[in-house]
């Protein structure tokens, strides 16, 4: 009797949770596509995967919310054209992922709607390497990319942007990285005799022939970062063991125009780390490094635990902000400039007020969680 009864409950609930239920209309949610990302400043955030979809997120500089995002092949990597509209990206796309044929392209995107313009197949020598400014550049004329090539042995590929090929092939033995010049269409690359080595692009992209230049570092005591910044017309590296060399490569020929330590006189054997470690914001000639201590060999790859701001032309230390988990860094040439850090294996973007009457000291005002797997390279003022 008492079971009938729990079953004449139960049954008599069930009705009415579903007369109920009946009452109320259904309205399903009405998706949609913004045809444009937000107004407002961006950032963009690669998220690199190595067994699935790359994606360029879109954050907005303000308050970083996500406004959208780009997906793309494996492996990817990322350049902007100079005035930010148009986003180039490689990656490939392996046909049976462990084995079998690999199609490698250079595609095009539309910065502010997303939206994909055109591919252009390139080397499947691409160089599958962790996210760098170094693997894939642009020509300061706009002309040419430049994308790195490794099977292990270098070289850099030549793509003309105009006719949507792939013109040519640079050999570049025992070097690695493409640098543009500040103007034409000519690259610089690090190699591993402690040289650097340019090459100028003719209109027809066939390369001239290598203008190496004398030593100018020692890849065994005090090896440089591939990453380099513009200052000035002058490109600028840090060394592992934080020495910052500057390099005229105006000529034909790259030469080393000045070098000094940052970390001299600082204890705790402070040294950079990370991937991309150097930001500059032209307004101030500031220097932004990713920084941590007790630095050994082998440590050039750790996260920072400080930001410091170096006065470039002073050759001065003017701050050091303390910060968690940052391997890559990009900063906004504004007169009050906004420094955004990346922490790769968190998926984590980070957001810092910095203030010139403070000597560039960098305060925490925001933070992005659950970016990707690997987010390895931020670039800001876009």
């Amino acid at each position: 009797m008492r079971i009938l009864s729990l079953l004449f409950a139960i049954a008599f609930s069930s009705t009415a949770l579903g007369s109920v239920q009946a009452a109320d209309e259904f309205e399903p949610e009405q998706l949609t596509v913004e045809a444009k990302v937000r107004p407002g400043p961006n950032i963009f955030v690669l998220d690199q995967s190595w067994r699935g979809s790359s994606r360029l997120n879109v954050l907005s500089a303000d308050d970083l919310s996500i406004k959208g995002n780009i997906s793309v092949g494996l492996v990817g990597q990322v350049a902007f054209s100079s005035d930010g509209k148009t986003a180039y990206l490689t990656s490939a796309y392996a046909k049976r992922i462990v084995r079998g044929p690999t199609e490698a392209v250079l595609e095009e995107y539309d910065a502010e709607t997303l939206k994909l313009r055109r591919e252009i197949a390139i080397s499947e020598k691409f160089a599958q390497t962790a996210p760098t400014t170094s693997a894939l550049a642009l020509s300061a004329d706009g002309q040419f990319a430049f994308v790195q090539n490794a099977t292990p042995a270098t070289s850099v590929s030549v793509v003309d942007l105009s006719s949507g090929k792939s013109v040519s092939e640079v050999p570049t033995p025992g070097c690695f990285a493409v640098l543009p010049a500040a103007s034409g269409a000519k690259f610089t690359t690090i190699c591993g005799d402690g040289t650097l080595t340019s090459f100028t692009i003719a209109a027809d992209g066939k390369a001239s022939a290598p203008k190496k230049s004398e030593k100018i570092f020692d890849a065994d005591k005090n090896a440089l970062f591939i990453p380099a910044r513009r200052v000035g017309d002058d490109l600028v590296f840090t060394s592992f063991n934080g020495d910052l060399y500057r390099v005229s490569d105006e000529d034909e020929t790259p030469k080393l125009v000045d070098r000094f330590s940052f970390v001299e006189g600082v204890p705790g054997e402070w040294r950079p780390g990370g991937v991309e470690i150097m930001a500059y914001n032209r307004v101030h000639d500031v220097l932004f490094v990713t920084m941590h201590a007790a630095g050994k060999e082998g440590s050039h790859k750790d996260a920072a635990t400080e930001i410091w701001a170096i006065k470039v032309g002073e050759k001065k230390l003017l701050y050091r902000s303390a910060v968690h988990g940052v391997k890559s860094i990009s900063v906004t040439q504004d007169a009050a400039p906004v420094l955004f850090g990346s922490d790769p294996e968190e998926g984590v973007v980070t957001r810092y007020e910095i203030d010139p009457e403070a000597k560039f000291a960098a305060k925490l005002t925001a933070t992005a969680e659950n970016l990707g797997t690997f987010t390895g390279l931020v670039a800001a003022g876009q």
